[in-house]
């Protein structure tokens, strides 16, 4: 009762652009605010490896349960199919470990062509996994919002660019 349906998607890319909207309206009388979901960064990002393969679920990060048990990533914890070994053994299922590295952008049919695809890297394997049995597969539902999501981030970006607002961000000693 509480998935997301076809019939909220209008909804929610409706929202979506009100939020965009308001966003620029307060940054303009100086009370700004920060979406998370809004935060684009289109001069350093991510390096392309990490554009192509997302997370590094099962290959860079591993969840560990109480008991020791390897999974890679939380949402497949407890799912037998996926447990990758323990921390006492190591990895001992390479197989799934394996399967794992090739899950990226360029493996997801649904992905190869996307004009997003380096923003979302193909999408989370759980997330595929749960809702087209495949890590290699996609949630179009989360596919379609998140194409949504960068689209606004889009907007505001050039938005912000048109009218010259400096978020005061590139000179920080973060982004250096």
């Amino acid at each position: 009762p509480y998935a997301l349906t076809e019939e909220d998607i209008a909804t929610l890319f409706e929202q979506y652009e009100l939020l965009a909207k308001d966003m620029l309206k307060r940054q303009a009388e100086g009370k700004g605010y920060t979406f998370y979901h809004y935060m684009l960064d289109l001069e350093h990002g991510p390096c392309v490896y990490k554009r192509i393969s997302g997370c590094g679920s099962g290959t860079e990060y591993l969840a560990v349960t109480p008991w020791g048990e390897l999974f890679p990533c939380h949402q497949f914890v407890g799912d037998s199919k996926y447990s990758l070994g323990d921390v006492w053994k190591g990895v001992t299922n390479t197989a799934i470990r394996d399967e794992f590295k090739l899950c990226n952008a360029y493996a997801r049919p649904d992905c190869r062509d996307c004009w997003a695809r380096f923003y979302c890297s193909g999408g989370c394997a759980a997330n595929a996994y749960h809702a087209a049995g495949t890590i290699n597969g996609i949630y179009e539902y989360g596919c379609r919002l998140f194409k949504k999501r960068m689209e606004c981030a889009l907007m505001l970006k050039a938005a912000q660019a048109d009218t010259g607002f400096d978020s005061g961000c590139e000179d920080c000693e973060e982004c250096k």
